[in-house]
């Protein structure tokens, strides 16, 4: 943390969640979709210095809660909520950067599609963006 510079805490990545599969999916009733309300973000980390013990912890929903808590991005309904067969997949682009007005909040901006990914193809359904600031 001593190196990391400002500009380094913006970023963006690509993702893809698949929708439940094989034993998962067989409690769902026969030809339902799953329905995608909302994405949860969370962080893992670690201290690891040399000579010293080192000291971790989660914000994810499945650990001890912390006071960070994780963020719930919601999608909107009026521009579409997102909803999977089995075999299709929820991708796209998350980026995250430091909110320009106030420097304790975040911007989250997630650009999604869902469809079929074959290979090297991708058979688009929907496609939809979430943005919103978060932070005190």
């Amino acid at each position: 943390m001593n190196k990391c510079k400002d500009e380094e805490l913006d970023f963006s990545v690509p993702f893809t969640l698949g929708a439940l599969s094989g034993s998962d999916a067989a409690s769902r009733p026969n030809g339902t979709s799953t329905r995608i309300d909302k994405l949860v973000v969370s962080f893992d980390i670690d201290f690891n210095v040399p000579g010293t013990n080192p000291i971790g912890f989660s914000t994810g929903c499945q650990t001890t809660p912390t006071h960070w808590k994780q963020a719930t991005l919601w999608f909107d309904p009026v521009v579409g909520i997102p909803t999977l067969e089995e075999g299709e997949v929820l991708r796209g682009q998350f980026k995250m950067g430091r909110n320009a007005e106030n420097h304790r909040a975040m911007d989250f901006d997630v650009f999604w599609e869902t469809g079929r990914l074959s290979g090297e193809t991708f058979a688009r359904n929907t496609s939809g963006r979430v943005e919103t600031t978060l932070g005190a």
